[in-house]
């Protein structure tokens, strides 16, 4: 007789195959949906939103979000060894055993408001509505700029008052300059 009872392929053991390629699989999944929020993959031009309060210099500080997310606070301007080139207003999200570091300035609009927490650059800043927990409010964007006198004759740079309003925001690489003023 051919084909005994122990030959034939038990529905038990094809059960468990079959459940261990489908944990399998929802684990592969599950890691590639947990890492597509991973700063560490951002690309110049990508955005993300701000986690932590302060000290913005590690990546568990950040998400990568959608750039028309409503918390897609920051832009990645520029993925490097130093963002010296930046000037104030940017922030630095790296690690201290890599030398990769993105390079941010805000993701913004003509009209947007932010929430400031701790003081300008290294407090977490969040996008959010004019109304009352609105820190500032961007009125104006020049692109290819990098003069705070597109703000106003006497708006002083954010580097040197960082608590004054108006105030303006400038950037070097890529020029840009924002003019901040109260909500």
């Amino acid at each position: 007789m051919t084909g005994t009872v122990s030959d034939r392929p038990r529905p038990v053991a094809r059960l468990g195959t079959a459940l261990a390629l489908a944990c399998a699989l929802l684990i592969v999944v599950g890691a590639g949906c947990a890492a597509a929020d991973d700063p560490g993959r951002a690309q110049v031009g990508s955005c993300l939103e701000a986690l932590g309060k302060g000290g913005k210099t590690v990546r568990d500080d950040f998400r990568a979000v959608a750039c028309d997310a409503p918390k897609a606070a920051y832009k990645v301007v520029k993925k490097a060894t130093s963002c010296d080139d930046i000037t104030n207003g940017y922030v630095v999200v790296g690690t201290r055993r890599s030398p990769s570091r993105l390079c941010l300035t805000l993701n913004v609009s003509e009209g947007d408001c932010f929430h400031q927490e701790i003081g300008f650059p290294t407090g977490k800043v969040t996008k959010v509505d004019c109304g009352a927990s609105a820190t500032y409010r961007v009125t104006k964007v020049s692109e290819g700029t990098a003069d705070a006198s597109v703000c106003g004759k006497d708006v002083p740079n954010w580097g040197r008052t960082p608590d004054v309003l108006p105030r303006a925001i400038v950037y070097r690489n890529p020029p840009r300059t924002l003019c901040a003023n109260r909500p």
